[in-house]
C-alpha cells in the first residue's frame, strides 16, 4: 500500500481518491520540485542530484537519469542526504507537512528525475 493509499484510508476515501491524488501529484511534481529547489541551497534539481551523488548514491542517480529501471531510495536515505532545516523549507515550499516529505521524495524523486531527463540529461520543466 502506497503513502497516498494510507492518506485516503485515513480520510475514509477509497482507492479512487488515492489514485487521483497520486496522479495529480505525479503531474505537478517536476514543476513544483523545481520551484522549491530554486529557493533551497541546492538551487535546482541538478544541485539536489549532486548532493545525492556526494552522499554515495551515484548508482541511484544514474538510474533515474538513464532509460532503464529506476533504483529506489528509502525514506531514511533521503533523511541522511537532506538536512532537517532544508527538509522543512522544502516541505513549506511544496505545501506538505515536513514529516511527510522524506517519504514523498523517496517515492517520487526517481520518477520525477526520470521524467525530467528523457535523453539522460535534466530538462527543466516548462
Amino acid at each position: 500500500m502506497g503513502l497516498f493509499d494510507n492518506i485516503g484510508a485515513a480520510l475514509g476515501k477509497g482507492g479512487a481518491f488515492s489514485g487521483f491524488v497520486t496522479g495529480a501529484l505525479a503531474r505537478q511534481l517536476p514543476a513544483r520540485l523545481a520551484a522549491a529547489l530554486a529557493a533551497s541551497p541546492y538551487g535546482d534539481a541538478e544541485g539536489l542530484l549532486e548532493r545525492f551523488r556526494e552522499a554515495g548514491f551515484e548508482a541511484e542517480v544514474a538510474s533515474w537519469l538513464g532509460s532503464g529501471e529506476n533504483l529506489p531510495i528509502t525514506t531514511e536515505e533521503v533523511m541522511e542526504v537532506i538536512d532537517p532545516m532544508t527538509m522543512t523549507d522544502l516541505a513549506g515550499a511544496l505545501g506538505v507537512p515536513p514529516s511527510m516529505l522524506p517519504g514523498l521524495i523517496a517515492q517520487y524523486l526517481p520518477m520525477a528525475v526520470d521524467k525530467m531527463s528523457p535523453d539522460g540529461r535534466l530538462v527543466p520543466p516548462a
